[in-house]
């Protein structure tokens, strides 16, 4: 009986040694089809470790792409679903967290940690109304795409020697921004800037097919330029001791 209790150890062993250690190719094209908004390029490695050279979000609404991806299984994240711990290069940076597929099919990513050139995400406005400078790091909480759109985006990033350079110069100092989701179709960005031109706080809440509404209110420094300064007076009223009221809304998606 000993033998047989030893033998069928070494055989289930055996079965999940083979099993995390099968090149994880051969899986990724059988489960193509349940990616979801997910391509993946150029898989190596098992299934237990490996590496992916591309991977993109065909999402049209946010439209990601990072190289050099590289996971490990994540065993403890199984009652939930299958998962593996990630890191990646992207966007002048990189960053390192957790990719869950839920039993239910829904994408789901926690915890990830990530740092870009403001320059580099550019070709992620929806329109190009504006340019960029300066470096970002955050924190991505959790992100959900539900049958293959975006239903959750919740994290925090701050924007550190930030520059606007187009349609005006401004330097804007260190800018935070703070995402959680409002309702099942919407988030709410609440936003905050200190230590350059303009100072600014508030919020700017979306919904997912694009429309927004913005309340900001900004406070021109002394160092702000007349250009930009009148630039401000334009878009947004005067509420007093210097400061501006910025309310507008619209979509993203439409020219302003």
């Amino acid at each position: 009986m000993r033998v047989v209790k030893l033998l069928l150890l070494g055989l289930v062993a055996f079965l999940v040694t083979a099993a995390v250690r099968f090149p994880a190719a051969p899986v990724v094209e059988r489960v193509r089809p349940d990616l979801g908004p997910v391509a993946l390029e150029g898989v190596e490695g098992a299934l237990i470790d490996g590496r992916v050279a591309r991977v993109r979000s065909t999402d049209e609404l946010l439209p990601l792409e990072f190289s050099d991806v590289r996971w490990t299984l994540a065993p403890l994240a199984l009652p939930r679903g299958a998962a593996a711990d990630v890191a990646f290069s992207g966007y002048g940076g990189g960053g390192e967290g957790q990719v869950l597929r839920a039993w239910n099919g829904d994408i789901v990513v926690e915890d990830m940690t990530f740092t870009a050139e403001a320059k580099a995400l550019e070709p992620l406005l929806p329109v190009p109304i504006a340019e960029f400078d300066g470096r970002l790091s955050g924190e991505l909480s959790r992100v959900v795409l539900e049958a293959g759109l975006l239903g959750t985006f919740e994290g925090a990033i701050v924007w550190s020697d930030a520059v606007l350079e187009r349609p005006v110069q401004a330097a804007l100092g260190d800018v935070d921004v703070s995402v959680v989701k409002d309702g099942e179709e919407a988030h709410v960005a609440t936003v905050s800037a200190e230590g350059g031109d303009v100072a600014a706080e508030g919020t700017v809440r979306m919904t997912f097919d694009g429309d927004f509404v913005a309340d900001l209110l900004l406070t021109p420094a002394p160092s702000a330029s007349p250009e930009l300064v009148g630039m401000l007076q334009r878009v947004a009223r005067p509420e007093g001791g210097g400061r501006l009221r910025l309310q507008q809304s619209g979509n993203v998606n439409q020219p302003m």
